[in-house]
C-alpha cells in the first residue's frame, strides 16, 4: 500500500511538470491541453487520497452483537449514552474491539482485547501522566477486580484513562476521555457503569437449583438415530474420551471462529456412549462457565472450565467423573480459598480439600489452553 501511494504521488508530480513545460502556441490548444491535464491530476490526487485514507483507517464498523462474539465478558455503553458506535481493528495478533459514545457532554473511547499476559497498551493514549491511582471495582470481577486510573493535566486539555484486566479470561479493558476540563470528574464511575452482567460468562451458567433433564433417546438405537431426532438448532459432536467413542448433544452452539465463518462450539452437553450391548447410553451432563470456555479435549480427557473452576473429566463405569478439578471460593471479605479434588484418586489437599494457592487451578487452565476445542455441527 505504501508503494502504491508513492507511485501515485509521483504520477501527480510528473503531470504537474508536463503542464508547466507545455510548448503549445495556439491558445485554444493550450486551454484544452491544460484542462485535460488538470482533470488527470485531480483524478490521480483523488486516488492518492483514497489510498491514504484506507491506509490510515484500520477500523471496521460492527454491531454490538458482533463485538460480544469477538470478545467475551464484554462491556456495554452506559445508560444515557448517545452516538454509540462499535468497531474492530484486526490488524494485530488479536482483534481489538472499540466502543465510542458521548455521555454528559464528554466523548469516550473504550477498548477491549484478549491478550493473555502480554499487558499491552490498548488505549492509544500517549500522554505524560501527572497522576496515577490503583483502584478496585465494585462490580467487575465480583467486586475483586483491580485496575488503575491516570490523569494528564495540560495547558489546554485534560486526559483521563482507566485500565483493568480480567486475569481469569485474559481480557484487557481501557476507557479514556479528553476534554478542556475534567476537574472533579470520576472516570472509574463510568467504567463501573459499563459493566453488563448479561454479557459475563457467569450469565451462561445454569441455575444450580434447576435439575438438568437429558435429551430423550429412548427410541434411538444408534448415534445416528440420536442425531436424526434432534430438533433444529441443536448441536452434536463425536469425540473420544479415554478411548471411548462418545456423542455430545446440546441445545445451544455458538460461532467460535475469529472470522464468523461458522465453526461452532458449545459450553454444555449431554454425553452418550455405547454400552456393552451396543445401545446408546447416557453417561452424564457437563457445563462450562460461558462462551469464553468452550468444551475441549486433550490426551483423551474432557476439559470443562469457567472463571472460578477448572475440571478434567473422564468416563468410568459408564459415568462422567472428575479426574481432577480445582476451584476457588471467595469470602465476604474478598479473600480467596482454593480447593483441589478428584473422584478417582488422592490429590494434594487438606481434609477439607483446601490448598494454599491457585497453582493447581492454573496448571489445569494451562492444559486447557493447549487443548482442542470440540467442533459441533448444528442441526438445520
Amino acid at each position: 500500500m505504501k508503494r502504491l501511494t508513492v507511485l501515485l504521488v509521483a504520477g501527480v508530480m510528473s503531470l504537474s511538470i508536463v503542464a508547466c513545460n507545455s510548448t503549445e502556441t495556439t491558445t485554444d490548444s493550450v486551454s484544452v491541453a491544460s484542462t485535460v491535464e488538470a482533470a488527470e491530476v485531480a483524478s490521480t490526487a483523488e486516488a492518492v487520497a483514497e489510498a491514504s485514507a484506507e491506509l490510515a483507517n484500520p477500523w471496521t464498523s460492527i454491531t454490538e452483537e458482533e463485538a460480544s462474539e469477538i470478545i467475551p465478558n464484554s462491556f456495554s455503553a452506559p445508560e444515557g449514552a448517545t452516538n454509540v458506535e462499535w468497531s474492530v481493528n484486526t490488524s494485530g495478533d488479536s482483534p481489538l474491539v472499540q466502543l465510542t459514545f458521548d455521555l454528559d457532554d464528554l466523548s469516550f473511547t473504550a477498548r477491549e482485547q484478549v491478550s493473555g499476559d502480554e499487558n499491552p497498551d490498548i488505549s492509544g493514549m500517549y500522554y505524560e501522566w501527572d497522576a496515577e491511582e490503583d483502584i478496585t471495582f465494585a462490580n467487575w470481577g465480583y467486586g475483586l477486580m483491580t485496575g488503575k486510573t491516570y490523569r494528564h493535566v495540560g495547558t489546554d486539555e485534560y486526559a483521563d484513562l482507566c485500565t483493568w484486566y480480567d486475569v481469569e479470561v485474559g481480557i484487557y479493558y481501557s476507557l479514556s476521555v479528553v476534554a478542556a476540563d475534567l476537574d472533579g470528574f470520576d472516570i472509574q464511575a463510568v467504567a463501573e457503569s459499563m459493566y453488563d452482567e448479561s454479557k459475563q460468562a457467569s450469565a451462561m451458567i445454569p441455575d444450580d437449583e434447576e435439575e438438568h433433564v437429558p435429551y430423550d433417546i429412548t427410541s434411538c438405537d444408534t448415534f445416528t438415530d440420536i442425531v436424526d431426532s434432534l430438533p433444529e438448532g441443536y448441536g452434536y459432536a463425536n469425540t473420544t474420551i479415554d478411548d471411548i467413542d462418545v456423542l455430545l448433544v446440546c441445545d445451544y452452539v455458538f460461532d467460535n471462529s475469529d472470522d464468523a465463518s461458522g465453526v461452532y462450539a458449545a459450553i454444555d452437553a449431554d454425553i452418550y456412549y455405547y454400552s456393552e450391548d451396543g445401545v446408546p447410553t447416557y453417561a452424564g451432563y457437563v457445563t462450562a462457565g460461558g462462551t469464553a470456555y468452550p468444551l475441549a479435549v486433550a490426551d483423551g480427557k474432557l476439559y470443562v472450565c469457567g472463571n472460578h473452576f477448572a475440571k478434567v473429566m473422564t468416563i468410568v463405569a459408564g459415568g462422567v467423573v472428575i479426574d481432577e478439578e480445582s476451584y476457588v471460593e471467595y469470602n465476604t471479605d474478598g479473600s480467596a480459598t482454593y480447593y483441589h479434588h478428584s473422584d478417582l484418586r488422592d490429590v494434594e489437599a487438606d481434609e477439607e480439600g483446601k490448598v494454599e494457592d491457585d497453582s493447581y487451578m492454573t496448571e489445569i487452565y494451562d492444559q486447557y489452553m493447549n487443548a482442542e476445542v470440540i467442533v459441533f455441527d448444528q442441526v438445520g
